[in-house]
């Protein structure tokens, strides 16, 4: 969704997306009931957790480490998911947020190339996937995570 300001070849590099310290695993992603069945047929010792009324992935921390890797991530080959990952992972750095009771697209200050961006181009791209992405937010409300600072507000909904 986001290759006109993100290629593929930058994300699968990086993969910072895929990790999350014990600070940030509130930015785990929420599972649908479709991509459980998925990740259950790639991996079926899988296991789940429930957070605020969302399913998300059980992560193991590394050893050693404030780290948690996606149990999805295949690291020298990319998501095991494909297409299908869920709609989070999709549309990141890209976020839905609750800001003052209106729901706001925000970008995530971790991406260490969308970030580099002119602020417009990135600006563009949210106002572009609005719809979608608030659609997105009316089947899977658990998706909308409340404001925090630091993420640079992009769109604001349209009542």
């Amino acid at each position: 969704m986001l290759t006109k300001i993100l290629s593929r070849a930058e994300c699968a590099k990086c993969q910072i997306c895929c990790s999350f310290d014990s600070y940030d695993l509130w930015e785990t992603p929420v599972i649908t009931d479709e991509v459980q069945s998925l990740a259950l047929e790639i991996a079926p010792q899988q296991k789940f957790s429930y957070a605020s009324g969302a399913r998300l992935f059980r992560m193991e921390r590394e050893p050693d480490e404030d780290l948690y890797f996606c149990p999805m991530l295949d690291r020298k080959k990319g998501c095991m998911l494909g297409e299908n990952k869920p709609f989070d992972c999709r549309i990141w750095p890209l976020r839905v947020m609750d800001f003052e009771g209106r729901r706001v697209i925000v970008l995530s200050p971790v991406c260490p190339t969308v970030f580099k961006k002119p602020v417009e181009e990135v600006k563009a791209l949210a106002d572009e996937l609005a719809p979608r992405i608030f659609a997105e937010a009316d089947k899977t409300p658990e998706m909308v995570k409340p404001y925090i600072s630091g993420y640079v507000i992009l769109t604001v909904e349209k009542k």
